[in-house]
């Protein structure tokens, strides 16, 4: 009888350590998913805040060209940067298509004078 109650205990014994140790790998597992999905996700957003815009620094230099795209509506556009050197294309804003254009001076309306 004790022969049973001896291998009983440490059948329970093994069970109990496997059992352990399948919750700890598991554990371990989502605990290094969470970290690493929070390590990128705040180097993704300090990177963002970080980098400013970079549109502004391709077009600093003159090396790269801005592409305009009409949107559906017709009023707004896509705009995008075009880096020439290192074949790169930057999505830029949403605008309205007009704003690169000169403006065109604002004439005097006409105004009616006596004897002149």
């Amino acid at each position: 009888m004790q022969i049973f109650e001896g291998r009983r205990s440490l059948t329970h014994s093994n069970e109990a350590r496997a059992q352990f140790w399948r919750v700890t790998i598991v554990s371990s597992f989502f605990i290094i998913v969470l970290g690493a999905s929070l390590f990128l996700g705040t180097v993704m957003v300090v990177g963002t805040f970080r980098s400013g815009d970079p549109s502004s620094e391709l077009t600093s230099n003159g090396r790269a060209g801005r592409i305009a795209r009409t949107l559906r509506d017709g009023t707004l556009c896509h705009y995008m940067v075009f880096d020439n050197k290192t074949a790169q294309t930057v999505e830029d804003r949403i605008g309205r298509c007009d704003e690169s254009k000169p403006k065109p001076k604002q004439e005097k309306p006409v105004s009616f004078t006596w004897g002149k």
